[in-house]
């Protein structure tokens, strides 16, 4: 299956007058907290009207030529007002978990010894009620899986390297736009 995500991707590699109007654009808000990725031909709206102003420029630069102006087309923009969003916390860490995102939120590492990791481990055993839920799931190579078995670490005399929690893809977005902002 083809995601809008990896068409925007192939269109970056390639930009030309017929796609770049589908690259993708960040937009932060005026406090640059991430809030959205727009089309490039709404981003270059905001930039006309003052609305917003370039932050990072897309590399290879790429400008967008009318007959009275020129706009390099944005990576990244910022609102110049502030606009408010309620936050919601969506994934929770007694949220249920799949056994992928688990392996995806622990980046393939076991929990108990940073190893190569293909399988989920509860930590308070399926046997005693451990629920499926981000805070009870760990990544953990098959060694170490096997060794707990149907203890909890303690019983078992190991210990996790980190507390499982839920994911925070806003917290991810701006730790990446704040990394490409110290990097400019």
């Amino acid at each position: 299956m083809v995601t809008p995500m990896l068409i925007r991707r192939a269109a970056d590699a390639a930009l030309n007058s017929d796609n770049w109007i589908h690259t993708g654009v960040l937009v932060l808000n005026a406090s640059y907290e991430a809030l959205a990725e727009i089309d490039a031909d709404r981003a270059v709206v905001l930039l006309i009207t003052g609305a917003a102003e370039t932050v990072t420029e897309r590399e290879p630069r790429f400008p967008i030529r009318s007959k009275h102006m020129e706009i390099v087309l944005p990576e990244t923009i910022r609102l110049h007002r502030y606009i408010y969003l309620e936050h919601r916390v969506l994934v929770h860490d007694d949220s249920h978990a799949t056994l992928p995102a688990v392996l995806r939120r622990d980046n393939h590492r076991c929990g108990y010894c940073a190893g190569r990791a293909r399988t989920v481990d509860h930590i308070r055993p399926r046997s005693r009620g451990g629920p499926n839920t981000w805070s009870n799931l760990i990544a953990a190579c098959s060694p170490c899986n096997t060794r707990k078995a149907d203890r909890t670490p303690a019983e078992a005399g190991m210990r996790l390297l980190w507390e499982p929690k839920a994911p925070n893809e806003i917290a991810r977005t701006q730790r990446r736009i704040w990394k490409d902002l110290a990097a400019t």
